[in-house]
């Protein structure tokens, strides 16, 4: 095998019968569980049902090829296709030649995003959106994804559920609009989902669930009493594309595409790595970029809309034995195979029974769990949580997610603009003797020597907060000779958190008080010497760990103090008690 197909695809060297038994199996059970979902999805995208087919076909063999996960199954999922029509919806007809033509050009370039994301290595950036945005942006996406389905459920005409107060309002009065049969076949599906999950959660319930939907609506004569039906396939081969990039269309579409391509991004990078948890597989999050932006790009061109990774199809995969990519390649290849034999019956599919599929589906999204975990752990966790669920919900998906994201890295620039400034003290324990917080263990400090560490950014959002820190030492605790600066829990000091340092030496000198500084890392000292704070302080005052600096300033230390100190702090000051004392008694009174 050539060294450049081996680097790239190195599950090829691991290919032999048994995983391709296993990968074939895998495939198959992928495959079912893909139909489904491929109507589901893209009705929640508001485009014909094969649209979310074709998606589940090239999408996911182009992923895995290009991507680093051998696992992660790619293709229509929930977020992205309610994203997708949140997105359209306000500028095109939803399920119209022209909505269909937008919604694969907004996929082209966020596939466009991504891959430029991951040419240039920023795989880093999904770290910026926390878990509780996350959580809080799949729950209000699932609650919309519930309601928009109320109307295909009772076959009645109702707002879209994005302006929830009018939604709201003419469900409260739609009374006699009701038609009880479409309600019955979407009960009947639900029901139906969730006793076959009861009895084995390795059955396909979603599609067995559609079958038995279809054939109560059968034996119910559903077309005659006005329940609507999926109706026939256009053709189960994804066709060529022409994507319209005019002016007026990037115009339109390219703030859209830029929240798809990074949504897209974090759900496929997030599911990549809790799959890898149970394969033990690396993920290359730059290569997963790369993966994505090639799927959406090259995948738009065979009619494909919004792709990114399926946690349910995936998971699946992985229970179902699948070992390596081929298994996301045998899906694909069993899909298209299965839809070309079975296309016709699709026609009889009642509406309602899929509305029944897609409402379970949204319920399952809701992150109950976490949202109680996070009402018990963290209150910051919580609100960001809520803060994204209620934008999401009232205001738009797009609007959710970005509210959400800006709230966190609020409050984590609120987080680094607080260090910690403690007084430590040394405390014997059974494990040596060692410096603690002398707040929380209530020890004495030495009258004559502060020792302060510093923990976290040093930078111009954290100066004002720093100095409110120090004033409150120079108030609590007076007068000290020595103030010994630990710097090694500083993460970050910039120009201004070093002119704070350099202000510090001077003021403390002002009260005859001087700055010593303890700098254990070496990147520390470059950038305390590049500020000039290492020529304010002194090299002689510079130490590289505390010992050190207690030896070379134990020289300058008051001896008849010392041997008046009962508090005995440092190992030190017995010894030099003695000297102090001998010093005494060598004055001669006068």
């Amino acid at each position: 095998m050539p060294n450049t197909l081996r680097r790239w695809l190195p599950w090829l060297t691991l290919v032999n019968g048994s995983t391709v038994k296993a990968d074939f199996i895998a495939g198959l059970t992928c495959a079912s569980m893909s139909i489904p979902q491929g109507i589901a999805f893209a009705a929640i995208a508001g485009l014909p049902a094969e649209y979310g087919f074709y998606s589940a076909i090239v999408a996911p063999i182009i992923a895995v090829l290009f991507g680093s996960s051998w696992h992660m199954v790619c293709g229509p999922a929930t977020a992205i296709s309610a994203l997708l029509f949140s997105s359209l919806s306000g500028l095109y007809v939803p399920g119209s030649a022209e909505f269909i033509q937008a919604a694969l050009a907004i996929t082209f370039l966020a596939g466009l995003i991504q891959l430029a994301l991951g040419l240039a290595k920023l795989g880093n950036l999904t770290n910026f959106v926390s878990h509780a945005v996350m959580v809080g942006f799949i729950t209000g996406a699932a609650f919309l994804i519930m309601l928009s389905q109320v109307q295909h459920a009772l076959t009645a005409d109702l707002p879209r559920p994005e302006n929830l107060s009018s939604f709201l309002n003419a469900l409260l009065h739609i009374g006699p609009e009701t038609n009880m049969y479409s309600v019955s076949i979407c009960l009947v599906t639900i029901l139906a989902a969730i006793i076959i999950r009861k009895i084995s959660t390795k059955l396909p319930h979603y599609l067995l669930a559609l079958i038995a939907g279809s054939v109560f609506g059968y034996f119910l004569n559903a077309g005659a009493n006005n329940v609507p039906l999926v109706g026939e396939l256009n053709e189960a081969i994804p066709p060529f594309a022409l994507i319209d990039l005019s002016s007026n269309t990037l115009r339109e579409l390219l703030p859209g595409a830029v929240v798809l391509a990074l949504i897209g991004l974090l759900e496929a990078a997030s599911i990549a790595k809790a799959i890898a948890l149970k394969t033990h597989q690396e993920i290359d999050t730059n290569r997963e970029f790369i993966g994505q932006g090639m799927s959406n790009t090259v995948g738009s061109l065979f009619s494909n809309y919004m792709s990114s990774g399926s946690f349910t199809r995936s998971g699946i995969n992985v229970e179902a034995g699948a070992q390596t990519p081929l298994a996301i390649i045998f899906s694909s290849v069993f899909l298209l195979l299965i839809l070309s034999l079975i296309a016709p019956l699709f026609s009889h599919l009642p509406i309602p029974a899929m509305a029944g599929i897609i409402m379970l589906v949204g319920w399952r999204l809701i992150e109950f769990k976490e949202l109680l975990h996070y009402a018990k752990t963290s209150r910051a966790e919580l609100s960001i949580a809520m803060v994204t669920l209620l934008s999401t919900i009232g205001i738009s998906l797009e609007f959710g997610i970005l509210v959400g994201v800006g709230l966190s890295l609020t409050l984590f620039l609120n987080q680094t603009a607080k260090p910690n400034v403690r007084i430590l003290a040394p405390m014997d324990t059974h494990e040596g003797r060692y410096f603690h917080n002398i707040m929380h263990f209530d020890l004495d400090t030495c009258p004559q020597i502060h020792f302060i560490r510093l923990d976290g950014p040093l930078y111009f959002g954290s100066v004002d907060y720093m100095s409110k820190q120090f004033q409150l030492i120079e108030h609590d605790y007076p007068h000290k000779d020595h103030w010994v600066i630990l710097c090694r829990g500083l993460s970050a000091i910039d120009m201004q958190g070093a002119h704070f340092l350099k202000q510090l030496v001077d003021r403390r000198r002002e009260e005859n008080t001087q700055i010593h500084l303890v700098v254990r890392y070496l990147w520390q000292l470059d950038l305390l010497e590049r500020f000039g704070v290492l020529d304010k302080v002194g090299a002689d005052h510079t130490y590289p760990a505390k010992g050190v600096a207690v030896e070379k300033i134990e020289r300058d230390m008051n001896l008849k103090q010392c041997a008046a100190c009962e508090k005995n702090v440092f190992r030190e000051c017995q010894q030099r008690k003695r000297k102090g004392e001998t010093l005494i008694a060598k004055t001669p009174i006068k």
